[in-house]
């Protein structure tokens, strides 16, 4: 497996897959988020705009190949998995990871228009997120009951 990409800030520093996340101003543990993308700048902007909203972006994933290692590394509550990647589409890598018992909820993700995507994610995905529409609302609306 490759070295998994974090390029975000605060994904930047230095982490391992057992590093405890600090709890919000509630109490409440954050959102924690595993961000595929292959676009360096979406992921960066993505990243930064989540952080914002309170999310843990454990890490960041710039391939199909590699989301399965990265999910079982990392733990995520949430993947963030965009539709359109250069070696295994989205698509498919959902409906991997949904052979999975009690594994992460997987909303798709792309510039493409919702009717498309939710149109895609039926059946193999939590929902679907315009990538221009992500936040933690929008998620935890696709994702409900997760911290």
């Amino acid at each position: 497996m490759r070295r998994l990409s974090l390029l975000c800030d605060r994904c930047a520093k230095t982490r391992t897959a057992t590093t405890t996340p600090t709890r919000g101003n509630d109490g409440a543990m954050p959102l924690r988020v595993l961000l595929v993308d292959d676009d360096d700048r979406f992921r960066a902007a993505a990243c930064r705009t989540l952080i914002a909203d309170g999310v843990d972006v454990v890490a960041e994933v710039d391939n199909g190949l590699d989301v399965a290692a990265a999910a079982a590394q990392w733990l995520p509550d949430v993947i963030l998995l965009d539709i359109g990647l250069p070696d295994i589409d989205g698509v498919e890598v959902a409906r991997r990871l949904q052979a999975e018992d009690a594994g992460p909820v997987v909303i798709l993700i792309s510039t493409r228009d919702a009717t498309y995507g939710r149109r895609v994610a039926d059946g193999v995905a939590a929902g679907f997120l315009p990538k221009d529409e992500l936040s933690l609302q929008a998620i935890l609306e696709l994702a409900p009951g997760r911290p």
